[in-house]
């Protein structure tokens, strides 16, 4: 037992080391799995990082026996296996004949006989599982679970420490990336700030529609970047906006496809990607690059569309003067089920109405929504102005 316990401190200021080196997580875990087998005279050991809110295995670490039963076996088959109980300790005492292991492997199931797990909490939805197996009956001690306990935390010390560093690297990159876009929008004075306010509109519509958190940053941050695709235009053509040609709308029409190209190498990007190539879908599916319609659309591009054209005509163009709340609150009601989505619509007045000082107009909000109680029943039933208005001054 001495010996074991040397050998343990060893190996922990060995793994420490590691960590704090901040060394490869793989191989952190892999030294953990592969001295647990020796240290315990095991078959074999496995430490899953588990995904619980995807229900997936992100990734598993083995060392010696290839144990297929355990091994080839999906998210909700482990998780029957391996039932996590309170104090997080699982022993399977005749893994041969254990109905919740799968006979993947009669050969394999005959040289285990006994598996001892262990549960990690590890930061967000990330779990971590570690199980050691034996030829034969092999409950472990108590020093040894210790062993097992310090070792398994260590390795979930790895993985938090290995996903808050790349959260931090995801988020300067998103930074970059999105500091470059509004570098690219300030070139304009007409169009500094855009983006940032269409932003700021989509996350309080996105809010106002009840959607989950996570949702509602996305569209956030997709509000920051539905224009970045203009990179590529001419700004000859962008200080034209609403006095264009035939071909100069055509090449307006790219920056949609573009943006999202841009996007798309970026991983980190993959849930924002959609929402700006698809911001200029319109509800009836005359919009661009792919005339998506309705609900085909994915919601947080339907809510930056609302957002972007209001924005737009509110704040005006070079070529284009701004209107009035009153005119732009009247085109956003005249698009309802042509350009627009009613139920956003119908969100983003609500978010005018309860916060009028994200919108920069001397008449009163009231004024403008004063009939919109009336007009609602309108708004969700698509009655209104069913004619499509190609002439429309915003979004562009």
């Amino acid at each position: 037992m001495e010996k074991d316990y040397q050998e343990f401190f060893s190996l922990f200021t060995q793994i420490s080391k590691k960590i704090h080196a901040n060394s490869d997580t793989k191989d952190i875990l892999s030294c953990i799995v592969e001295n647990i087998t020796q240290l315990m005279s095991a078959k074999g050991c496995v430490f899953w990082i588990l995904n619980t809110q995807k229900q997936k295995i992100e990734t598993r670490i083995f060392n010696g026996f290839d144990y297929r039963s355990l091994l080839r076996v999906d998210y909700v088959t482990l998780m029957n296996i391996f039932s996590r109980p309170k104090d997080n300790r699982v022993y399977i005492g005749d893994a041969r004949n254990d109905p919740r292991i799968p006979d993947l492997e009669r050969l394999g199931k005959h040289k285990i006989n006994s598996i001892s797990g262990l549960f990690f909490d590890i930061t967000g939805p990330y779990t971590g599982l570690l199980a050691v197996y034996f030829y034969g009956s092999r409950p472990l001690k108590t020093h040894e679970l210790e062993l097992l306990t310090a070792l398994g935390e260590q390795g979930a010390i790895a993985l938090e420490k290995a996903i808050a560093y790349d959260n931090k690297m995801l988020t300067m990159y998103r930074q970059i990336v999105e500091g470059f876009a509004l570098a690219i929008e300030a070139r304009d004075k007409a169009t500094h700030g855009h983006s940032q306010r269409v932003a700021r509109f989509s996350e309080l519509t996105a809010r106002e529609m009840g959607l989950d958190e996570k949702n509602i940053k996305n569209i956030f941050h997709a509000g920051i970047l539905h224009d970045i695709g203009k990179i590529g235009t001419d700004d000859q053509i962008l200080e034209r906006l609403g006095h264009l040609s035939t071909r100069e709308m055509d090449a307006i029409r790219r920056h949609p496809g573009l943006g999202a190209d841009i996007l798309s190498p970026l991983t980190f990007f993959s849930d924002i990607e959609p929402l700006v190539r698809h911001h200029h879908e319109l509800f009836d599916g005359s919009g661009y690059p792919d005339g998506k319609k309705g609900e085909k659309i994915p919601l947080g591009a339907r809510i930056i569309t609302v957002c972007d054209a209001f924005e737009t005509m509110v704040a005006g163009r070079a070529s284009m003067p701004k209107l009035s709340l009153s005119a732009a609150v009247s085109a956003l009601k005249k698009g309802v089920g042509t350009r627009f989505d009613p139920d956003v619509v119908q969100a983003f007045f609500a978010v005018i109405r309860e916060n009028p000082d994200i919108v920069d107009a001397q008449e009163s909000i009231d004024d403008c929504l004063k009939d919109l109680k009336q007009n609602m029943a309108d708004l969700a039933g698509h009655n209104l102005l069913e004619k499509k208005f190609s002439s429309f001054p915003g979004g562009f």
